[in-house]
């Protein structure tokens, strides 16, 4: 990225931002055989001694193979050697980044579509404001902090974070009361559960961001004209796992593949039985009790099926390399979601799924943008916050890759066909475009 001048003048501003529209231009997505070609070059030390693999692997040999989503559920929750319960996830120390933790203008976006649509439903007195998988609390902090500048809706807000981590809990607990401390007299209410069932059932919004992609899959590819489920299980005559192939159907085959509209146009899937499951409860909520839900992941529209992979230290590497000390993820299938949604029988409306890049820019990023940037004491903080917002939007980097669903209720007294984020903004790339 070249480096930018201190922009002092309205002129310069244009150019820049006339610079920052340019980057959004089509991408297509590699095929995951290139994913795996780019695998990083990571492996444990010779020496470390791994527990949990060596568990994983006395289960396969008295049991026989592992389900993905089996193999997913221990080495991420294990309560003794899962990752999530033994190491830093998130930022530099982590293994991964997420976009709230990049650039406060996420965030403060998501904030105010949460304002337009607390408006949109006539101003309830009481909200809930869950929040799915909080990770550190940057994103609900950055959330209630554009709140706090509108006293009519902060005033009726209690925060929900649906959590299992109890030294995530503590993390989220003091970001979020860090910055809430410091924005009313008024403490806020925070409660974490365990699962979102157990949320009270009254007006919500919810937000998911980097939620499903972390839930166990179970894979599927066909071979031959038949299904098979991708197992995992140990190598012959060595102490490692492998991958295989189900000979015969298999119960999660039996049970999930009816599920995938337009199956036989596919050679490989990944299905989430959890994110199936949690879409329908989140249906049923705002059907019944309104409110909203903006879901926002890493995925693709169908023409994915072969995802699955590790992450370490912010490089993509072998899911089955190091169990318990890797992030494992799949993209999440929104051909799937949305279908789910479509077919809920409830009555909600669904919205998108759109881009990144195509909700933040409709949200209003290029204002926001000009405006802490005119803020900005040097050159080197332009330059810093030009780089995050690059990174949000451009279509190599999440501007592409990340998508964007709501759910709404569908009330006859709503207008559902222009919600904010999911409609063209004039002035923006999309003018021209219809609404999603």
């Amino acid at each position: 990225m070249p480096c930018i001048k201190l922009i002092t003048d309205t002129d310069s501003k244009k150019e820049m931002l006339l610079k920052l529209r340019l980057h959004i231009t089509n991408f297509k997505f590699s095929s995951i055989s290139s994913w795996r070609r780019h695998f990083s070059l990571f492996h444990p030390p010779e020496k470390t001694y791994n527990i949990l693999k060596k568990q994983l692997l006395d289960r396969i040999n008295t049991f026989g193979p592992l389900t993905i989503a089996e193999y997913m559920k221990e080495c991420l929750c294990n309560p003794v050697y899962g990752y999530y319960n033994t190491h830093s996830v998130f930022g530099k120390r982590g293994d991964f980044t997420t976009s709230p933790e990049i650039c406060q203008i996420f965030g403060e976006l998501i904030g105010v579509w949460l304002l337009e649509e607390w408006k949109r439903q006539n101003c309830p007195q009481h909200l809930q404001l869950v929040e799915l998988g909080p990770g550190r609390g940057t994103l609900s902090a950055d959330i209630l902090r554009v709140l706090s500048k509108f006293p009519d809706i902060y005033s009726t807000i209690s925060l929900h974070l649906v959590e299992i981590s109890s030294s995530m809990r503590n993390t989220q607990k003091e970001t979020i009361e860090k910055v809430t401390s410091c924005l009313s007299n008024k403490s806020l209410p925070i409660f974490w559960y365990n699962d979102l069932r157990e949320v009270p059932e009254t007006l919500s919004f919810f937000i998911g961001h980097e939620f499903f992609d972390v839930l166990p899959v179970h894979c599927f590819q066909k071979h031959d004209g038949n299904w098979n489920e991708v197992l995992i299980s140990s190598m012959a005559n060595t102490n490692e796992l492998c991958f295989i192939r189900s000979n015969t159907r298999t119960p999660a085959s039996i049970a999930y593949l009816p599920l995938v509209p337009n199956l036989s146009d596919r050679n490989a899937v990944e299905i989430c039985p959890d994110m199936l499951c949690l879409t329908q409860v989140l249906c049923k909520r705002i059907s019944q009790t309104g409110g909203a839900a903006l879901l926002i992941d890493y995925g693709h529209e169908g023409e994915k099926g072969d995802t699955f992979r590790g992450f370490h230290a912010h490089t993509v590497c072998d899911p089955l390399i190091d169990p318990g000390n890797i992030d494992l993820t799949c993209d999440v299938d929104f051909s799937l979601l949305c279908h789910t949604v479509k077919e809920s029988g409830e009555r909600v409306t669904l919205h998108g799924p759109v881009t990144q890049a195509y909700f933040l820019i409709n949200m209003g990023l290029f204002t926001r943008l000009q405006i802490l940037l005119s803020k900005c004491k040097s050159e080197k903080e332009q330059n810093e916050l030009f780089s995050a917002c690059e990174m949000l939007i451009t279509n190599e980097q999440m501007g592409g890759r990340f998508k964007f669903v709501a759910i709404t209720p569908e009330f006859k007294e709503m207008d559902n066909s222009k919600l904010p984020g999911f409609t063209p903004l004039p002035g923006t790339p999309y003018a021209q475009e219809k609404t999603v």
